[in-house]
C-alpha cells in the first residue's frame, strides 16, 4: 500500500511539472525507487511477523475451544 501511495504521488508530481523539468522528475523517481528498495525488507519482515502472530493466535484459540479428551 505504501508503494502504491508513493507511485501515485510520483505521477501527480510528474503531471504538475510537465515537460519543464525532466531532470527533476527523474531525480524524484530515482529517490522514490531508492526509498522503496530500502523499506521493502522491513515491510516484508512486518508481514512475516504478523502472519506468525495470527497463526499463533489461531492455534491458541483452537486449543482453548477444544474440549479436553
Amino acid at each position: 500500500m505504501l508503494s502504491a501511495l508513493i507511485l501515485h504521488l510520483l505521477l501527480t508530481l510528474a503531471t504538475h511539472l510537465g515537460d519543464a523539468d525532466v531532470a527533476g522528475v527523474l531525480t524524484v523517481a530515482v529517490g522514490m525507487a531508492a526509498v522503496l528498495v530500502v523499506l521493502l525488507p522491513f515491510a516484508l519482515l512486518c508481514i512475516r511477523q504478523a502472519q506468525s502472530a495470527l497463526a499463533a493466535g489461531s492455534e491458541r484459540r483452537g486449543r482453548v475451544a477444544s474440549p479436553p479428551g
